[in-house]
């Protein structure tokens, strides 16, 4: 007890603000310092072989965007193309432009992925991309792994112009939303990042297990919580029912209660909590939800919004009360609320009088 509440006073001293406030500034130092690298050293040493990344990012957990700026001297039009705009970079004699891929590289795999030339008001051309990854949502077939980024222009000469992509280009992202990495249809996870040299590489990571909140449903006797399992074994074909531990903080309190399947899917489930039963109305408690591992071990998976995009779900994800009658005929307020790591927690208050 007294080493949780000197957690929680330490997490909101105004040491630790100045301590966000510091990470915030060594961070945007330390992006300053690697565009410096890369524009002082990295791009010369280039020698016009590669491209500046002005911006790559995987927004919604599976869609690269990308935009690089092409070095001077590199052909960008050729014979063969067509069905370009006119803000497309084109010949002086009105050439058609080179067709632009991203490359995909893993070892001796190459994969090749549609691009666009873009003409720029400064003279300069850019290539911007809209990639979907992974061929089982119908996106470029690259699989788990480190792959480094690239650029093909085939201008009609015998051989491709290749670049290389240099530098990250990572946005400062504000506001209440971050980049999304993982995928929320395979769970797989998107990272991009920088060679030793330079380059750009997205690396992705298998799916992990977690369990996601579909509905929290308010009764007068308690609550019932719909969620869904998500990552390796999520399909429970033929095995137990999960069971769900209602772990209560302060007091340590654990109480295990199993799942029901929804139908017409497989990694859907819903448990019944009958607070009216289970509440001490004595003080507040605070729950929250956890599947107990299953046959193959592992942790505890916390029940709540992990898939989503926002920086403090607490303060965006806010269900609505509800109140609940105990057994003593206390009226208890139920508020569901979510951690900052997006764990499910239901906030169980008595009130002073006997009438919700």
């Amino acid at each position: 007890m007294i080493k949780k509440s000197a957690g929680i006073a330490l997490r909101r001293s105004p040491a630790m603000k100045v301590g966000a406030s510091v990470r915030r500034r060594a961070a945007a130092g330390l992006a300053s310092g690697r565009s410096t690298l890369v524009d002082s050293v990295l791009m010369p040493a280039a020698q016009g072989s590669a491209a500046r990344v002005q911006y790559a990012a995987v927004l919604d957990g599976h869609t690269l965007n990308l935009r690089a700026l092409l070095p001077a001297g590199v052909p960008v039009t050729g014979p063969g193309a067509s069905g370009t705009s006119g803000a497309d970079a084109a010949g002086a004699d009105g050439d058609a432009p080179a067709r632009a891929h991203v490359l995909f590289i893993s070892g001796g795999t190459r994969i090749r992925a549609a691009a666009r030339l873009h003409r720029e008001r400064d003279g300069q051309t850019s290539v911007q991309a809209t990639v979907l990854l992974g061929e089982d949502i119908g996106g470029v077939p690259v699989t788990l792994g480190r792959w480094t980024l690239g650029l093909e222009l085939d201008s009609g000469s015998p051989a491709p112009v290749r670049l290389q992509l240099i530098g990250d280009g990572a946005p400062a992202y504000g506001g209440p939303t971050r980049p999304l990495d993982t995928c929320v249809r395979t769970g797989r996870r998107h990272r991009l990042g920088l060679t030793p040299a330079g380059r750009l590489r997205l690396t992705i990571a298998p799916a992990v297990a977690r369990a996601e909140v579909l509905r929290v449903n308010r009764a007068f006797t308690g609550t019932s919580v719909l969620f869904a399992v998500y990552g390796p074994d999520a399909a429970r074909d033929g095995a137990a029912p999960p069971v769900v531990e209602l772990v209560e903080q302060q007091r340590r309190t654990v109480l295990r209660h199993t799942a029901e399947p929804l139908p017409a899917d497989a990694t859907a489930w819903r448990v019944t909590l009958p607070l009216g039963r289970l509440l001490d109305t004595s003080a507040r408690q605070t729950w929250s939800l956890r599947l107990v591992p299953g046959p193959r071990g592992g942790k505890p998976l916390e029940i709540g919004r992990h898939g989503h995009d926002l920086r403090s779900p607490r303060k965006v994800l806010t269900p609505p009360k509800f109140t609940v009658r105990a057994e003593d005929g206390t009226f208890v307020e139920v508020k569901p609320q979510y951690t900052r790591r997006g764990a499910l927690q239901l906030v169980c208050t008595p009130r002073k009088s006997g009438t919700p």
